[in-house]
């Protein structure tokens, strides 16, 4: 019975043994034979990959080629497109993905299949992770011009991530959330530990440095042995302790045998018994320095000397040649020289010191013109900022988004080096020497687009005499040109400011959503750029109250213009600012056209621009003589007090009303006051409308500069020759505000800023500022803004609004002659002047802005019909309520 219990027992173990290894060898076949299949297709699609051509047939795209040239045939052709199409450059991670963690999971044996699932997932996630981060960056900072591949650099799927997270964190900030992702996705994927990386890789860099450095110099033969090694690094700390500090009352004196083994070989060399000077030698106990025994070596008594004093050791040793300290010596100094280590040697040099001073001058300093620079401040620019209460009151407008301009690169401006700015100051030093200037480099400001070098001119240097020699310095430094700063707030120095290797490119985009452009409340705010130090200059136009720019071609005046534009539409709606554009070269301007904002059409033709300046002068009559009847003192406590009534519920009503010229019956009610918009007049190049229209031109904008400020009307004069026929006194002295570009002459800088300094810019938008009431320029690097962000602003207003003129034909102005006088034309021989005069016989209202409306003329060519009807008798003068009686009979009718 016992026997066939244990048989029993045996056949129920052999039993459970057979069934736990057939299911160990079905995990173990699972397992393998999986990762063996993934690894497989990684190594193909890696293949595919390395094959693609994108003339293949694939997912994209039926191809242009009838058999694929793909390593892995048609089937490899079809999955590398699939691939690229869908993740663009990170397709070239799914191998690798793939293959390393199948690899690892294969050589851990002792995993199972179940317990490896979680780690499974953490991979997973981090690849996914890994994946879209990569597509997502590469599809955002990458171009596919050069790539070819299907559809971005990042396929579909990072196209589409780039665009959601563009327009939710910005550039910059989705840049950082996508790197923030990819390196916790790496993390995840490959069970990463970042401090031990870290240690790991300090210790191999340290490892290297290790081996690199050079072996110690050995000064002893290998096989000789120092039984005075001890007494010998005693002797040489005595001896460096006597030549750092000099001797006191014992001589300089060592034994060549006690300082090494090879030198005791030597002959004896020169010695002075010590009897005769009086010193003790070293202790007697030792016995190579026993009196009487080897020689010694001592020092002269002329170098003694000098030791004991030591402020005249610099001085000495400066006038003593080395053959002087040979002969004064002997071959002491020789000996000294090969017994004692180099390190004694080098320290005990009596030449050492001639360097101190130069080691002294390298001390440059170097400050960031981030730091150094002192931005202009905001009663400078004419800013007045919204309040945060103020900023929630505002309603919501429509306005084009900002994200229609060009993001600004990331890409810095290349500086110099710190050899290359003391290389250069150094011979900014020497160049201004040579021309008799003495001045030191005190400073340097190293910015994104020059470096400014500080100078400290010796004292009766004046700082006219530099600034002469700023041709001769930029061809002595190697560079385009060099601009000389007399004045620098806050310092007594003069800054000498020069250009660097590679110029950082400014975006308007950058400035205009900078904070003192978001933050400001005039609807007439200007982005002009950034100053030297990187920091957003923004002005208003209303406080200039008008702008004057010139520049030669080239320059950047254009693109400028654009800018300020372009800044104008993304801060006002057409209810609060209104433009009227003149464009003589028909090619800058006229893409403004259709904009809602445009009080007439963009006007190319100069007689037809006079006609314009004359409205602008009427409209800001009429705007005065209404703030007159308002009590109010300029536009903005108009429209202020006009909307305070209009919020009470009990709307002003238009003072200046006068049914009767309306052609309307006299007990019409007047109408409602509105809100008036400010108006811009930009004429991009001036000179050429001086040229066509001549002296009138002239009288029409110094009018308006004189006195248009307080009616909202401002002027922006463009101009490429700065001459004083064209840029005249009586302009000038109306127009405070001046914006100079890069000239040609110092006699057009100062013709432009009243000083020179605008023939040394560099050009591409780089620009001096001179604000009203000041007299030192601003240096300002003017934003870029190409024709294409101009075209997607227009388009966008375009879609927004329809253009809404108040100026319909200007051809009232074509013959028109004096400036304000009206001319000597005969108004009779008008051509419409007869269809004015049946208008008003039959109608029997002569009235000029009923006139104006049936012929659809301006209001200036009905004015002048209505009074050469009253001159030939038709109608009488006007009366004391501005009404005219029609003396004339009307029309026969047929």
């Amino acid at each position: 019975m016992a026997h066939s219990g244990e048989t029993n027992n045996t056949e129920s173990n052999t039993r459970e043994l057979k069934d736990a290894s057939f299911s160990d060898l079905l995990s173990r076949v699972v397992k393998e034979g999986g990762l063996i299949v993934i690894i497989g297709f990684a190594v193909f699609l890696l293949l595919a990959l390395t094959g693609y051509d994108n003339r293949d047939p694939g997912w994209s795209h039926l191809g242009y080629q009838p058999e694929a040239r793909n390593f892995t045939g048609y089937v490899g052709a079809w999955l590398a497109d699939l691939s690229l199409s869908v993740f663009g450059l990170a397709a070239w991670l799914i191998p690798l993905m793939l293959f390393l963690p199948a690899l690892r999971f294969m050589l851990r044996s002792h995993v199972a299949l179940l317990d490896g699932i979680p780690f499974m997932m953490l991979r997973i996630t981090g690849a996914i992770l890994v994946l879209l981060s990569l597509a997502t960056l590469a599809a955002t900072h990458l171009s596919n011009a050069d790539g070819q591949l299907p559809f971005s650099m990042g396929g579909l799927v990072g196209q589409a991530v780039s665009d959601l997270a563009v327009s939710l964190f910005s550039l910059i900030g989705s840049s950082v959330v996508l790197w923030t992702a990819l390196l916790f996705g790496l993390t995840l994927l490959l069970e990463l530990s970042w401090s031990q990386l870290l240690e790991q890789l300090g210790k191999a860099v340290f490892g290297l440095g290790t081996k690199l450095k050079p072996a110690p110099r050995v000064t002893a033969a290998p096989e000789e042995s120092n039984p005075y090694a001890s007494e010998d690094e005693e002797k040489r700390n005595l001896l460096r302790a006597a030549a750092r500090h000099g001797p006191s009352d014992s001589l300089i004196q060592a034994d060549p045998a006690a300082v090494s083994p090879r030198s005791a070989r030597r002959e004896p060399v020169f010695s002075q018994p010590a009897a005769e000077t009086g010193n003790q030698p070293f202790d007697d106990s030792l016995p190579e320095f026993k009196a009487g025994s080897a020689p010694l070596i001592s020092a002269p008594d002329e170098l003694i000397k000098t030791a004991q004093k030591p402020s005249a050791v610099t001085s000495t040793t400066m006038e003593m040649s080395p053959e002087d300290v040979f002969q004064a010596g002997g071959q002491a100094a020789s000996r000294i020289s090969d017994t004692v280590d180099p390190e004694f040697s080098h320290g005990s040099d009596p030449l050492a010191g001639i360097d101190s001073e130069a080691a002294d001058r390298k001390s440059l300093k170097v400050v960031p013109l981030s730091e150094a620079h002192t931005p202009m401040k905001d009663s400078e620019l004419g800013l007045d900022h919204i309040t945060p209460a103020a900023r929630k009151r505002q309603p919501r407008r429509k306005i084009p988004s900002m994200d229609l301009l060009d993001a600004p690169e990331l890409k810095q401006g290349h500086c110099y080096s710190d050899e290359q700015l003391e290389q250069m100051s150094r011979l900014l030093e020497s160049k201004l020497k040579d021309f008799g200037i003495v001045a030191e480099v005190v400073e340097v400001n190293p910015g994104p687009v020059i470096t400014r070098f500080e100078m400290q001119p010796a004292p009766g240097v004046k700082a006219s005499r530099i600034t002469n020699l700023a041709r001769d310095l930029a061809r002595s430094m190697a560079v385009m040109s060099v601009r000389v700063v007399e004045v620098i707030a806050g310092k007594s120095v003069i800054g000498i400011e020069i250009p660097n290797e590679e110029r950082q490119m400014v975006r308007l985009s950058e400035v205009l959503n900078s904070k003192p452009y978001k933050e400001a409340s005039s609807k007439l705010t200007l982005g002009l750029g950034n100053d030297i130090a990187g920091n957003p200059v923004v002005a208003n136009l209303a406080k200039m109250p008008h702008l004057l720019v010139a520049g030669t071609t080239g320059s950047g005046k254009s693109v400028g213009v654009n800018a300020m534009l372009l800044s104008l539409l993304f801060k006002a709606t057409p209810d609060e600012v209104r433009l009227m554009l003149v464009d003589p070269k028909m090619l800058e301007l006229s893409i403004y056209e259709g904009i809602p904002h445009l009080l007439a059409p963009v006007i190319t033709d100069m007689k037809e621009a006079a006609g314009g300046l004359r409205w602008c002068v009427a409209e800001m009559e009429r705007r005065y003589k209404l703030m007159s009847k308002m009590g109010v003192r300029n536009i903005a406590g108009y429209n202020d007090k006009v909307t305070e009534a209009r919020e009470r519920g009990a709307p002003l009503l238009d003072p200046l009303w006068n049914p009767e010229e309306e052609g309307l019956p006299s007990d019409a009610p007047a109408p409602y006051l509105e809100t008036l918009p400010y108006i811009v007049v930009c004429i991009d190049e001036f000179a050429d409308m001086m040229m066509v229209v001549g002296k009138k031109v002239e009288e029409l904008i110094a009018r308006i500069a004189q006195k248009a400020r307080a009616a909202g009307i401002h002027l922006i004069l463009a101009t490429q020759r700065p001459s004083v026929d064209v840029i005249t006194g009586l302009i000038k002295a109306n127009i405070p505000t001046r914006i100079g570009f890069q000239v040609s002459s110092k006699i057009d800088s100062r013709t432009v800023l009243d000083q020179s300094g605008a023939e040394h810019l560099l050009g591409n938008g780089d620009m001096l500022y001179l604000p009203a009431g000041s007299s030192l320029p601003n240096r300002v690097h003017g934003a870029f803004v190409s024709d294409d962000e101009v075209h997607r602003v227009v388009e966008a207003w375009k879609k927004i609004g329809a253009p809404d003129y108040l100026i319909t034909d200007l051809s009232d102005v074509v013959e028109g002659g004096g400036g304000f006088a009206g001319g000597d034309s005969d108004d009779e021989q008008d051509a419409l002047y007869d269809d004015a005069v049946a208008f008003v016989t039959e109608t029997r209202k002569a009235s000029i802005s009923s006139v104006q409306r049936k012929l659809k003329i301006g209001y200036n060519r009905a004015a002048r019909m209505i009074e050469s009807m009253e001159a030939a008798g038709v109608v009488t003068q006007a009366g004391h309520n501005g009404a005219r009686e029609v003396l004339a009979p009307p029309p026969p009718k047929d």
